[in-house]
């Protein structure tokens, strides 16, 4: 989320340039009184009593103008531009609500609420409350407004937090949900709604003695603190529980199969005579190659086959127009499909794995500039999987075996290209535009000009605002003039299509032209604050990027789209390829690339940055929506002689986002690549070789460990790089305790822990070394010291308002519980741990949370849903890698509650629970395990 201010918690103002310091009490309530309400006039008088409340001075004004000059001068050396400015009868924020924190939050609670899908509702609350760091408007001047404000913040922040409950409970996350509003009721002991929550919570956690005494601690604080009763709801939930009322049960609910992922159509489709030839062949065939030149609509005829498809496991689009490294072409297939595998292996053998019995749909689009890499692809999973099917599109035929492959021919003329161009002349402006005796003629040369070319035809069709079919026919005659003194070798079509594109590039202004030939270096979407980092210099400045990038939206160069609610841009293929032609033309792509890459590497330093911190949720969102940008600077930095020290440091930077988002297999692609082609060391290498250490030791290969170790020690040392031998240390012992050896383990992680607390170092992997020595204690029975650990472990994590490693320590203190035979704490805090680990798709977290919830159910006598939950954890390790590290020690409590199943069921039963379990996905595992 690229926000501009920060006002829930400590004031942060933040443009390209870097950080605002605003260095005054005063300064700083001034910019947050006008960025609480962005896009609206805050009148002076407003802002003075901001400042002053009651005792204004008399030279109130004067002072309020001095603030307002050099903050706006602030603003604008920070690359902001005129964000502050004069509205009569005050000022205004001229920042869409989006950038500011206290508005975005406002806007995704009321969002949630009117939301009636809990799982929806859940997502937007968590990512509003995640905007907090803090109090809010801590850093104002103390008054009036200051006060009223804030604790109007807080109210909202507390409802909303109420809200999230409520949504949690209707998910059925009792368990997770007990623990927390048990502590906010102790914290805000008047709200009746958290009492009626910790209610409900206790009582589905089967606690109804429980759920009964908090009632009676919510009277007593109610009758003895404000002498009123509970109000009605409290009591009659009271009656409910003490009747086990049927009510109080949570209906379960059933999840709905995800069946693909195809886009919504959003235009008409004008119906060709190739639609019931491509459903015929592909009725028939296993691969059909739709051909052609670009712009032609070989994608729109492939998407609107194939939602006419109803295979039993869906249709699948796989884009690959953004990918550039070949080796990729299985991780964009595999992301497309949701297949999350962290293991070593080849990502073309997990996927002819999970494609084997499947009976799908699959469109490749874009495989032209991969196609030999493509084609291998398509190859080996139509041999793995005799059900599935599919649609390719590409310039070139993939030329595999059985591949029926239909060259695509432009629309025909005059029908359908002019009805395509009347219907997207009429969506330009609703109800203008229809073929006329007068205009039919017009229409048809316009379109047999244009070649019957879909893309160019709407191109087109979109100038009607301004001009008839008849002057669109003239200004293209002339374009076609100029055109035949230029590229004879090129194929007609594509000549044609170039001068569509010409023509649309000369209705740009000089800005917007500049901004589409810049904009094409990015790969798939981008925000407008990347557009001004990147694109923007004296030519084309900050303060008229916004104007630009409108322009090419209201000319459909620019694809908008919405994400996480942030507005996002994107240049179709076509459109980029002949961007990029400009680009080169203008000697400028190298320092476009350049700079791209540099931008895209602070996105992954403010990532690692804000991974120990309360935006660690988001930063999970962030990085996958960049995925495809990151990519790109990676490739760049690794094939342009004199970068590839800065690719090594961006895939070291990323560690957070390969460890922590499950991305074992690609982070360490990049890491293998990058440290082959960077070999004198460095700074940037030892933290690339420990990173390469510990990706390859949650994969479990710790047989790849002591040699990456052992280099990154060696070459730290020479160069005196501490911090380096402090992480590799950690990954050091890490490995040795998943290979069984405890007591090196231990040492080592003792160590790692002094030099980080030596060196001040405090993050995710500090933490993760001293849950490592946790459970590495616990394993050898001394529970209280492991207890000690992960408790101070846990606390830091909570302050800082850290997730991902905190699920860890939640996890080995479940361990330690299930040891001390503390069965419900066990699962309370294995589940808390599990929910935390599904909201980073970390199938290891995941797959360690289950394998305990397996074990409890076990020992409380649930042995079928014990086998079941035993069957589907082994899928999801077969996605990580080694199951259990291929660790005798992590297997103990697996082999424990294995036998506990077999005795109680008999090997039939059981095996056949465990394959039940086998047969789900990841989320059916988890949901299974929190039953």
């Amino acid at each position: 989320m690229n926000l501009i201010i920060r006002l829930l918690g400590p004031l942060e103002l933040t443009g390209p340039n870097g950080t605002v310091q605003l260095s005054s009490a005063g300064q700083r309530t001034l910019m947050a009184r006008l960025a609480v309400t962005p896009g609206k006039t805050v009148p002076k008088s407003a802002l003075v009593d901001a400042l002053w409340s009651d005792d204004v001075p008399a030279t109130a004004t004067k002072t309020l103008h001095s603030l307002l000059a050099r903050l706006r001068g602030q603003i604008r050396d920070a690359g902001l531009g005129e964000l502050i400015t004069t509205r009569e009868p005050g000022y205004v924020f001229n920042a869409s609500a989006d950038r500011v924190d206290v508005a975005r939050f406002e806007s995704l609670v009321a969002a949630a609420r009117r939301s009636e899908d809990p799982q929806e509702s859940a997502r937007m609350l968590r990512e509003a409350l995640a905007l907090w760091t803090g109090d809010p408007l801590v850093d104002c001047r103390p008054g009036t407004w200051t006060r009223q404000e804030s604790a109007r913040l807080s109210e909202l922040r507390l409802s909303a937090t109420e809200d999230l409950m409520d949504a949690s409970l209707a998910l059925g996350e009792h368990a997770a949900v007990a623990p927390l509003v048990g502590s906010l009721v102790e914290r805000h002991p008047f709200r009746e709604r958290l009492w009626e929550q910790l209610m409900i919570a206790l009582y589905r956690c089967g606690r109804q003695a429980e759920a009964l005494a908090a009632f009676q601690r919510a009277r007593a604080v109610l009758v003895d603190e404000l002498g009123i009763e509970p109000g009605t709801r409290l009591r009659d939930l009271e009656q409910a529980v003490l009747t086990a009322d049927p009510r109080l049960v949570l209906v379960e609910r059933r999840p709905v199969p995800v069946r693909g992922n195809l886009p919504a159509d959003r235009s008409s489709f004008v119906d060709r005579p190739e639609s019931a030839r491509v459903a015929d062949l592909i009725g028939q065939h296993r691969l059909v190659t739709l051909t052609g030149v670009g712009g032609v609509g070989k994608t729109r005829l492939a998407l609107h086959v194939a939602r006419a498809e109803q295979p039993p496991d869906g249709v699948w689009l796989v884009e690959l127009a953004a990918l550039r490294d070949r080796a990729l072409v299985p991780h964009a297939v595999a992301e497309a499909l949701a297949v999350v595998d962290q293991t070593g292996r080849g990502q073309l053998t997990v996927l002819t794995e999970f494609l084997a019995d499947r009976d799908a749909l699959l469109v490749l689009d874009n495989c032209e500039h991969l196609v030999d890499h493509c084609a291998v692809l398509v190859d080996a999973l139509l041999r793995a999987a005799p059900r599935l099917r599919v649609i390719a599109t590409s310039r070139r035929a993939l030329r595999v075996s059985g591949e029926q492959v239909l060259a695509v021919a432009p629309l025909s003329v005059p029908y359908p290209a002019a009805t395509l161009f009347a219907q997207r002349a009429d969506a330009a402006i609703p109800g203008s535009f229809v073929i006329t005796e007068a205009n039919e003629q017009a229409v048809a040369d316009l379109c047999r000009r244009l070649d019957g070319i879909p893309l160019a035809i709407e191109m087109a069709a979109l100038r009607v605002r301004v001009l008839t079919p008849a002057q669109l026919l003239e200004r293209l005659d002339d374009r076609f003039k100029v055109l035949t003194d230029g590229e004879r070798t090129a194929l007609p079509r594509h000549r044609t299509l170039t001068a569509a594109m010409d023509w649309s590039f000369d209705l740009c202004s000089p800005r917007e032209q500049l901004l589409w030939a810049r904009v094409s270096v990015f790969a798939g979407s981008f925000d407008l604050t990347a557009a001004e980092a990147v694109c923007s210099d004296d030519t084309l400045t900050a303060d008229f990027m916004f104007d630009a990038v409108d322009g090419l939206v209201e000319k459909s160069v620019l694809q908008r789209e919405e994400q996480a609610g942030i507005a996002r841009y994107r240049l179709l293929e076509t459109m980029r390829q002949y961007g990029q032609t400009r680009l080169r033309a203008s000697d400028e792509e190298s320092r476009l690339r350049m700079r791209h890459r540099d931008y895209y590497a602070g996105v992954a330093l403010q990532g690692e940055r804000a991974w120990f911190t309360p935006r660690q949720v988001a930063t999970v969102e962030a990085m996958t929506v960049e995925r495809g940008n990151l990519r790109a600077a990676l490739e760049y930095s690794l094939t342009t002689p004199g970068e590839a020290e800065a690719g090594l440091h961006l895939a070291a930077t990323l560690w957070f986002y390969w460890v922590g988002c499950g991305r074992f297999a690609e982070g360490r692609h990049w890491l293998n690549w990058a440290l082959s082609l960077e070999t004198e060391p460095s700074r940037a290498r030892c933290k690339a070789l420990w990173v390469n250490a510990y990706v390859a030791t949650v994969q479990g290969n710790t047989a790849a460990v002591p040699a990456l170790v052992q280099e990154c020690r060696a070459e730290a040392s020479l160069l005196g790089d501490e911090d380096a031998e402090a992480y590799a240390t950690y990954v050091q012992g890490a490995a040795a305790v998943f290979s069984d050896d405890l007591s090196s383990g231990a040492e080592l992680l003792t160590e790692a822990d002094r030099r980080h607390t030596a060196l001040g170092h405090l993050d995710s992997n500090v933490i993760m070394a001293r849950v490592g020595l946790a459970i590495t204690v616990a394993f050898s029975g001394d529970f209280d010291r492991a207890t000690a650990i992960c408790t101070d472990a846990r606390a830091l994590c909570e302050e800082n308002g850290e997730l991902w490693a905190r699920a860890y320590a939640l996890y080995v203190l479940a361990f330690v519980a299930m040891g001390r035979g503390d069965i419900d704490e066990a699962r309370e805090l294995a589940t808390s741990s599990l929910r935390i680990k599904e909201t980073f798709d970390d199938l290891l977290g995941i797959a360690v949370s289950v394998e305990l919830l397996a074990l409890i159910s076990a020992v409380t006598g649930a042995t079928a849903h014990a086998a079941l939950l035993l069957g589907g954890v082994d899928r999801v390790w077969r996605s990580v890698g080694s199951p259990l590290f291929g660790s005798a020690t992590f297997a103990a409590s697996h082999d424990r509650c294995v036998a506990l199943c077999r005795e109680a069921l008999g090997d039939e039963s059981y095996d056949e629970h465990f394959a039940r379990g086998a047969a789900m996905n990841a989320a059916a595992v988890i949901a299974a395990a929190q039953s």
